[in-house]
């Protein structure tokens, strides 16, 4: 009886057992069916990040040719590998053409290395079937490294069997084609919406090849002026940023607001202002409340969204410059946190004056290496509303082999394709010797300096080595530097635009003034504008405001000032429109003609106008005017100033922009020079010693010559008084 009991519960357990074990496999079965049907994305873990399952890409391609010439040369390529990244892999693609002279039986190579480290080798020469020709290599694991790395592509030519001949051969080239490039793939680190990690995931280092936006920043569709500036000053942050990123932001109102899978979001208004989005709490408070989460319309838990909110305009703004102070930012390791009115938020200026080092610059030190002619190149520009001048100066210290033929082998630098001097190189300072050069009158006034350093290093007795290790070699240490005084630009041009609205990389005292109602689509436009401007912003303790068009006071206008809109949409057009150099006709609907251009019709109803010049309302501050009577090709014409390529083809200080996108620019203004003595405060330090000698020279020419007179007259009266008194001695007799 006992062991039938036994036997039964054993077999009541079985089935206990197996019934758990069938509801657990139909579990695991229903869930993997739920996953697969519903494209959940699951993430995997490596090294303890959580990762994306799926794999990104990041593409750094080079955008024009790079000649090679002579048996040795060499070009590097450098790319990133973002933090944010795991399991990178990286692949080489080499489009290159070889002259004809290199066929199968010639010794010539290819070289790859990263970091200094080869990693691929390959023979090269001419294929009459393919005029363009492909090589690819995966770069190694272990050579990926975390922040920049360099790519050099090597290339050993020879084209005779001749020693000395290939080094001297114009037809012995090598060209690099633009599309060259490195390929990473890689999974992106799931943020865990610390707000330390902003700005990732809402920009993120990856390409993106569909139209739809990877950021969109949106604000209340009854937005206040201190929202949409918030939105634009973010926007600015985020665009400078953005040169590397390369993402596609956008600025929105909440009903145009549209719910994608692979978008980040950011709100930006009051705590009621998104209702679907934000339903915590509706604060009283002054304090700007910044709180990030996952987005609500994806299922990729590293798509979030975060919220900028409060009811206290000032605040707002402040809440927003706070997210550009890094300092800041990398402090608040949690997902929400609150910005009162006391907290500090500014940035710290550092002026870009005095000694700048090339490893200031980033450049570090410069190896040259081969025989002939051997060159580098430094690219420096400073804020826009500064330039060079005649005081500014390059000094350089370098060090170079001591088998060189020292009676030809010298140093050139170039500024801006300009030679402005040489050095004989000399073997006794093989080891230590400087070069310091000022800055020439011809290529001053300007804020960008493109300085080419080309040694010619000459061996002793022969004109080619066969060997590169043989090679000599020229060094410029990393101590080097360019010096920069505080010159201001002058006048209001399109060619030194940012400025003056941005000053030493601030917004500097700016107001946009904009119709009242912008629909999302121009909101958008102006905000690109603003971005593009804010490139050139590094701090965040100027001061920028948007304001519309029926909120616009007098202290408003004595600022620097863009104005955009119609006739018809903004008021101020009217009031400028004695300024303007194309004035509007009494009914404001066409532009009429003036000195520079004949306008007809229908063209003069269809074209926008940019005028650049002193402010109507104070001639100490600068107006941008950007109007039309069309709004449409207003709003086009915006490309202008947000676009790069088509910014360059803006110049002189008036543009007349049709609707089919072509471009007319004119200078209106007369410039001015500057009085002399501005002109002898520039002059460089020798200039300056030579114009006292030749001062001092001529004050004492002048005063030798005033004595020599003076003592003349003087004599000539003694002389004449000698004479009378002779006289009426002789009288008196």
């Amino acid at each position: 009886m006992k062991g039938y009991i036994s036997n039964k519960v054993m077999r009541h357990n079985e089935k206990r057992i197996f019934g758990v074990l069938f509801f657990f496999v139909c579990f695991i079965f229903s869930t993997a069916i739920l996953i697969f049907n519903t494209g959940v994305e699951v993430f995997a873990v490596s090294e303890g990040n959580n990762i994306e399952t799926t794999e990104s890409i990041k593409t750094y391609s080079l955008s024009n040719d790079i000649s090679f010439n002579g048996t040795f040369s060499s070009h590097s390529i450098y790319f990133n590998v973002d933090k944010w990244w795991e399991n990178t892999k990286a692949e080489v693609q080499v489009n290159f053409s070889i002259n004809q002279l290199i066929d199968n039986s010639k010794n010539s190579y290819i070289k790859l290395s990263v970091n200094g480290t080869p990693f691929y080798s390959q023979k090269v020469y001419y294929r009459a079937d393919s005029e363009v020709q492909q090589l690819t290599a995966s770069i190694p694991k272990e050579l990926i490294k975390t922040g920049s790395s360099e790519l050099k592509i090597e290339a050993y030519l020879r084209s005779s069997e001749d020693p000395c001949v290939d080094d001297v051969n114009s037809a012995n080239w090598f060209v690099i084609k633009d599309g060259t490039n490195i390929k990473t793939t890689f999974n992106n680190i799931i943020s865990d919406n610390k707000i330390s990690d902003f700005p990732y995931p809402f920009l993120k280092n990856q390409d993106n090849d569909s139209d739809l936006e990877d950021l969109l920043i949106v604000i209340p569709d009854d937005y206040t002026d201190s929202e949409l500036s918030a939105a634009y000053i973010l926007n600015s942050y985020l665009q400078r940023l953005n040169d590397t990123y390369k993402n596609k932001i956008s600025i929105t109102k909440y009903g145009d607001f549209q719910k994608r899978e692979n978008t980040n979001n950011i709100f930006i208004g009051k705590f009621n202002s998104f209702p679907n989005e934000y339903t915590e709490e509706n604060n009283q408070s002054d304090e700007c409340l910044i709180k990030i989460s996952n987005s609500l319309y994806s299922k990729n838990i590293n798509i979030k969204n975060m919220m900028i909110l409060c009811n206290d305009n000032d605040n707002l703004i402040r809440g927003v410059k706070a997210l550009g102070n890094q300092e800041l930012i990398f402090q608040l390791s949690g997902d929400t946190y609150k910005v009162n009115k006391d907290l500090k938020v500014e940035t710290v200026p550092d002026t870009k004056s005095g000694k700048i080092t090339f490893d200031n610059m980033g450049i570090g030190e410069i190896q040259l290496k081969g025989v002939f002619r051997r060159e580098a190149g430094i690219s420096y520009s400073i804020p826009k509303n500064k330039v060079f001048s005649q005081n500014d100066k390059l000094k350089i210290f370098i060090r170079y082999s001591d088998n060189l033929d020292f009676d030809k082998s010298l140093v050139t630098v170039y500024v801006n394709n300009t030679p402005i001097g040489s050095k004989k190189l000399d073997k006794s300072k093989a080891l230590n010797d400087e070069l310091e050069l000022s800055l020439p009158n011809d290529i001053s006034y300007t804020n960008y300096l493109d300085i080419k350093l080309g040694f010619d290093l000459i061996l002793k007795d022969t004109y080619c080595e066969k060997r590169e290790e043989d090679m000599p070699w020229a060094l410029v240490t990393r101590d080097s530097y360019l010096y920069i005084g505080d010159n201001d630009t002058e006048g209001h041009y399109f060619s030194s635009y940012s400025a003056p609205f941005v000053k030493d990389e601030m917004f500097n005292d700016v107001a946009m003034i904009v119709p009242d109602s912008l629909s999302s689509k121009e909101m958008d436009s102006l905000g690109k504008v603003i971005g593009f401007l804010g490139k050139d912003v590094a701090y965040n303790n100027g001061d920028f405001k948007v304001i519309s068009n029926s909120n616009v006071t007098a202290d408003d206008k004595k600022k620097n000032v863009i104005v955009y809109g119609t006739p018809k949409t903004n008021k101020l057009i009217s009031e400028i429109n004695d300024k303007l150099w194309f004035k509007y006709d009494e009914s404001y609907s066409k532009f009429l003609s003036n000195e520079k251009l004949q306008l007809t019709e229908p063209f003069s109803y269809k074209i926008a106008n940019f005028q650049f010049d002193i402010s109507k309302y104070n001639n100490q501050k600068a107006m941008l005017v950007l109007t039309s009577p069309d709004n449409k090709v207003l709003e086009d014409s915006l490309n202008y100033l947000s676009v790069t390529e088509m910014f360059q083809k803006l110049n002189g200080d008036c543009a007349i922009i049709d609707e089919e996108g072509n471009i007319k620019t004119y200078k209106m203004k007369k410039e001015t020079t500057k009085p002399v003595y501005e002109k002898v405060e520039e002059l460089g330090g020798n200039a300056k010693i030579m114009l006292i000698i030749i001062g001092l020279f001529i004050i004492f020419a002048v005063i030798a010559i005033v004595l020599y007179l003076y003592k003349n007259k003087s004599k000539d009266k003694s002389d004449k008084g000698k004479i009378g008194s002779r006289r009426r001695r002789y009288n008196k007799k």
